[in-house]
């Protein structure tokens, strides 16, 4: 054989061998999903993170309250909406004052955190949907010893404290200057309101506190199932949520979202009732109503029919806390509840539902309500004209399955 043969001859060998190892590793890649995530990652927007899980709203919402540890008082110290828009990649938290005067369903006119102490996670859900007019999907309580334990699994959440933080006993818990915090302190870093603070004043901490939580959960997912799987030394939960699966997603999307600088933290606007530490504050409805349409445009609640949906409910079954079942059969229907209270008597057999307009669109209304309370007859008022669009008097007939 002639040499420029044997040099071709050793060029195809050569070739082959080439080909069969590219041919090798491609099936490797293939097999272990690295093709398709290279291919993402090129063909994707990196701006929009893609939505996790099978959570098939557009905007799932996550209600998040902070709680005193049992034994203490129930109502909650922080509430916070988180929510992860995915049509547009934009993610929201939503910090709501607990001192906020709103009215509470079945109960009355209190703070916000009192709903928890009233009626837990359930009814600060329907509370915080009827104070915002937004559905809430799942919602989740953490207590004080939640809150350290989780935070304790990030070792450590470095802090800046703007100012010196005296307690109500008079004793300094934190000084100002960054520091990290190992998960106890960060805990009461997070739940604390010091002497002389106004709650709002207080809220900025939640905000690093939350940002820790979700840079973590950007870097190791999987943080989060070990959370949801995590209990106490007394055997509780360290997460009580109603939903894990959403809270997981909205966890892990708002931090994909954060990490891609597509995050915004925002507080109620709200208007203070007096001053000093212990003044309320009542919700600003315009700002309020502005920011909803701008940060939770697909979690508004509302249905295909039209008209008004302020709603007022009387108790007139004499049932305990009845106000609160059909605030919750109400919740993803857009309406908003503005009054409630005792019917001028106990013994009504049926439910009325009192419209206080004649038109077709608010009888569409009124037969949407009768639908989702399963019981109820239409009436028209009396008297045209009220600060409210129905007015329901509960009767013995509800909850039908009663």
């Amino acid at each position: 054989m002639s040499e420029r043969r044997r040099r071709q001859a050793l060029s195809r060998r050569v070739l082959g061998g080439l080909a069969l190892a590219l041919l090798a590793v491609l099936v490797v890649l293939v097999g272990s999903g690295w093709l398709d995530r290279a291919l993402d990652l090129v063909g994707a927007d990196e701006g929009v993170p893609e939505p996790i899980g099978e959570v098939a709203q557009a905007q799932p919402t996550l209600q998040l309250s902070a709680v005193a540890d049992p034994g203490g008082d129930e109502a909650a110290v922080r509430i916070a909406v988180l929510a992860q828009d995915r049509l547009d990649g934009e993610g929201t938290a939503l910090l709501l004052p607990t001192a906020t005067v709103v009215d509470v369903p079945g109960h009355g006119t209190f703070p916000l955190g009192e709903a928890h102490a009233l009626g837990g996670a359930p009814l600060t859900a329907v509370t915080v949907a009827n104070l915002l007019g937004i559905r809430i999907d799942a919602s989740a309580t953490i207590s004080t010893s939640g809150w350290a334990a989780l935070l304790d699994t990030l070792g450590g959440v470095e802090v800046t404290v703007r100012t010196q933080l005296v307690d109500l006993d008079g004793r300094v818990r934190f000084e100002p200057g960054a520091q990290v915090l190992d998960g106890e302190r960060a805990a009461e870093y997070l739940t604390l309101t010091a002497e002389g603070e106004a709650e709002l004043d207080a809220l900025p901490r939640v905000q690093q506190v939350l940002g820790a939580v979700l840079d973590a959960v950007s870097e190791d997912p999987t943080l989060v199932d070990r959370w949801l799987a995590m209990e106490l030394a007394d055997g509780r939960a360290a997460i009580e949520t109603d939903d894990p699966e959403l809270l997981q997603v909205v966890l892990v999307e708002l931090a994909l979202a954060r990490q891609a600088d597509r995050m915004t933290t925002w507080t109620l606007p709200v208007a203070p009732l007096g001053s000093g530490r212990d003044a309320g504050y009542r919700p600003d409805a315009d700002r309020t109503n502005e920011l909803v349409a701008d940060r939770f445009a697909a979690a508004r609640s509302g249905g295909e029919v039209t008209g008004g949906r302020d709603v007022q409910i009387l108790n007139g079954n004499g049932v305990p806390r009845v106000g609160q079942q059909v605030a919750e059969r109400l919740a993803d229907g857009g309406y908003r509840v503005i009054l409630t209270g005792n019917a001028d008597r106990f013994t009504y057999e049926t439910t009325r539902i009192v419209l206080h307009d004649s038109s077709e669109a608010q009888l569409a209304v009124g037969r949407d309500v009768q639908a989702r309370l399963g019981v109820g007859e239409l009436e028209l008022a009396a008297t045209p004209g009220s600060v409210v669009d129905i007015t329901i008097v509960v009767g013995a007939d509800f909850p039908p399955d009663r």
